[in-house]
């Protein structure tokens, strides 16, 4: 509006000073041709002339002078009003609208293939800048939606990564389970006891199976894996986890060695997760240990701890940084059939049940790996 205010007024002011000073040449040419006439006889609008007495007997040069005179008498205001339309445009356009187009127009081409990694700036308040500053909000809004989209991605991508890692051991111990009943059942080297205890082992594998398979169903990340506290009495849940680490190590030449340090009769925990990360941290070790394999149980400022430590060669520095990230593999273990899932699975539902994990080496040699999670009072 400015730029139109200015040059109308500049318009108006050139239209004035033309109009005036062809009038004074049609003037000053009359006057040549008429010496009997004066400035002021052309001047005193009272002062009627005889047609007939005026000299029209112009020189050709003349008489062009006069006619763009007379043309510019009667246009010079369309055409000064016009050229200050146009200048006013120009210069509008120029100020206020060509950056902010092709500000909008390179933003649209980034969206259009899929960049958003870029601001689009704001210069001004007026109505361009609020179009570039909703461009930005709706960038901004897709960015973050794309974000949104990527990391359910990535999540379910962890989540798959570890219902597939953890499968794995239950798996390991009904098929260990069923090839020892193939082996020395039709020898009918089994006793009753031993039968009816394997298949109330495998039934409960098989019950664990189910319900982590339906937690994992209804989770759309380990995150939203809900907590079920349940009362558990602490010397035959320790018994089991002992046991299942023994299985596990059944095929290899290690000593398992367990410590309790747990006065308290009954905890209140979530027995699935404890015995998930319990099992990560197990088959970690059973990985890298030479001879041999060490469970502590703790009980402290009311924090249940499961520390689980080996004499293989240890973490790496990297290691220590990056072993509880997803899918994270060290150099050795690159052409292993390795998830990177393990440490990551213990991290993740330690802080769940809130608590964490500690990755150390022992000054001796050997990893070591401790997780707590913090107990509930009923």
């Amino acid at each position: 509006m400015i730029y139109m205010l200015i040059f109308v007024l500049i318009a108006g002011l050139l239209s004035v000073i033309t109009i005036t000073g062809v009038g004074q040449i049609r003037n000053n040419m009359f006057l040549k041709y008429n010496a009997s006439y004066t400035s002021a006889d052309i001047e005193n609008p009272v002062i009627i002339y005889n047609m007939k007495d005026f000299n029209t007997d112009y020189s050709y040069k003349d008489q062009q002078i006069i006619k763009l005179c007379s043309f510019l008498d009667s246009w010079s205001i369309l055409i000064f009003f016009g050229l200050a339309t146009l200048l006013a445009s120009w210069l509008f356009y120029h100020n206020k609208l060509k950056q902010p187009i092709g500000t909008l127009r390179e933003a649209s081409q980034k969206i259009s293939g899929n960049d958003l990694n870029f601001r689009i700036p704001q210069a001004s308040e007026d109505e361009m800048g609020q179009l570039c500053g909703s461009f930005e909000r709706m960038r901004a809004a897709l960015e973050d939606n794309n974000r949104q989209m990527w990391r359910s991605i990535e999540d379910r991508k962890q989540l798959n990564a570890a219902f597939s890692h953890d499968l794995r051991t239950p798996l390991t111990v009904l098929r260990g389970y069923a090839d020892f009943l193939n082996k020395y059942l039709p020898e009918d080297k089994i006793s009753k006891e031993k039968l009816l205890d394997t298949i109330s082992t495998m039934s409960a594998h098989i019950l664990r199976l189910e319900n982590y398979v339906q937690i994992m169903g209804e989770a759309q990340k380990l995150d939203d894996i809900s907590v079920a506290w349940t009362k558990v009495e602490v010397s035959v849940f320790l018994e089991q986890l002992s046991s299942l680490a023994e299985f596990l190590a059944r095929e290899q030449s290690l000593e398992l060695s367990f410590e309790n340090h747990i006065s308290e009769p009954f905890l209140y925990l979530d027995t699935g997760m404890v015995t998930r990360i319990y099992e990560n941290l197990i088959a970690n070790s059973l990985r890298y240990a030479s001879l041999t394999i060490s469970v502590r149980f703790e009980m402290d400022e009311g924090f249940f701890s499961i520390t689980v430590s080996d004499d293989g060669k240890g973490f790496s520095s990297q290691d220590l940084k990056l072993a509880t990230t997803p899918f994270y593999t060290s150099r050795t273990e690159a052409e292993e059939s390795h998830y990177g899932m393990g440490l990551n699975i213990c991290k993740v539902l330690a802080e769940k049940l809130g608590g964490g994990i500690q990755l150390t080496n022992h000054k001796s040699g050997g990893a070591c790996v401790k997780v707590w999670i913090m107990l509930h009072q009923s």
